[in-house]
């Protein structure tokens, strides 16, 4: 009976020896693409790009306008970088979910460094929608 469980435990060493052997300089590559699309985060008030592969990426909107009507007052900025000034950021916060924000003007940079003009598009508050390219 001990000859019987110590081979077991010797031929269940072994094929855990092999199996580390065949993992030996396996390198796992995160994929990383183009833009594939631009979405609005309503939990941080930022514009944020997304790769083909699912990937966020935070630095690719370089600048965009954004206007909004809110009770019949029309605002509008202008923003360098990805998120929205604290001013405007407050004035959103209190509005309802049947509030339209519209983005356009948007200006994203490639992986490679280039700078595309991206596609204007609206994100009603309380949702958030993507813009495929």
């Amino acid at each position: 009976m001990k000859t019987t469980i110590s081979t077991f435990l010797l031929l269940l060493s072994c094929c855990f020896l092999s199996a580390q052997e065949d993992m030996q300089g396996t390198i796992m590559v995160k994929k990383k693409g183009r833009v594939h699309s631009v979405f609005f985060d309503n939990i941080n008030n930022r514009l944020i790009g997304k790769d083909a592969y699912g990937n966020i990426l935070d630095s690719a909107v370089v600048a965009f306008d954004m206007m909004v009507s809110i009770k019949g007052i029309s605002y509008e900025e202008e923003v360098i970088g990805t998120t929205l000034s604290p001013l405007m950021q407050d004035r959103i916060s209190r509005v309802d979910g049947a509030t339209t924000l519209f983005f356009r003007n948007i200006k994203v940079k490639e992986k490679n460094g280039t700078s595309v003009d991206w596609p204007k598009f609206s994100v009603k508050m309380g949702h958030s929608y993507e813009k495929e390219e």
